[in-house]
């Protein structure tokens, strides 16, 4: 039954990618972009975060990612414990500009993904993140990611799909981001609870920044 339902998702997830792609290709001529802060200007320290790093794409990811903006970034908190920030904005999804889902890319770099999780991030039920335990080569991380953009914070891509196609018919706008941020899991009894709460901490401190460099 588990394998059914994951196969009817995956399906549905295909279908509504389909009609995605073509109603965005036809929408282009009245889409509105909206004005947007560069990520470059994005704060290097703010409450007990600092900037420790700032990683650039290669030629090639770039290439495959398309995105309009990106930041890559590791910060620290007045502990020590790291934490990797990375967000690729679009300023517009049509014409195959759209989110890599980590889901692929992760696995796709060698990485597992198991034990999800969904968070809510504030007292909106709606606003909600994903959670992972990745591993590879016997180095954990607790990987969090969502789908950001015309003030809505969503973990499912497949909800994401269907938002953007409202908020285009709505709106006019295709705009949005996807943020990720990964915790490096230390060694011992509950390192992934420390890691947890880590990402969590830093995630909820940054969503309220996000809107001036991904548009409401």
């Amino acid at each position: 039954m588990k394998r059914r339902f994951s196969y009817i998702a995956m399906l549905s997830l295909l279908l509504c990618s389909a009609a995605f792609a073509q109603y965005l290709a036809r929408a282009g001529e009245r889409e509105r972009v909206p004005s947007q802060v560069s990520l470059s200007a994005f704060p290097q320290t703010f409450d007990v975060w600092r900037q420790v790093d700032e990683q650039t794409l290669t030629a090639g990811a770039f290439r495959e990612l398309k995105t309009d903006d990106y930041l890559s970034r590791t910060y620290t908190n007045d502990k020590g414990f790291p934490v990797f920030l990375f967000i690729a904005y679009y300023a517009s999804q049509r014409h195959r500009q759209t989110f890599h889902s980590p889901q692929n890319c992760l696995p796709g770099a060698g990485w597992t993904m198991s034990r999800r999780r969904l968070h809510r991030v504030d007292d909106s039920a709606e606003k909600r993140i994903n959670e992972y335990l990745t591993e590879k080569d016997g180095v954990k991380m607790m990987a969090f990611y969502w789908y950001h953009g015309r003030g809505r914070v969503v973990a499912s891509e497949y909800w994401g799909r269907l938002y953007t196609i409202k908020d285009s018919m709505a709106l006019g706008r295709t705009d949005g981001a996807l943020v990720r941020v990964i915790a490096p899991v230390g060694k011992g009894v509950g390192a992934e609870d420390v890691a947890r709460q880590i990402g969590l901490d830093f995630t909820r401190k940054l969503l309220p920044m996000l809107s001036s460099y991904i548009p409401d």
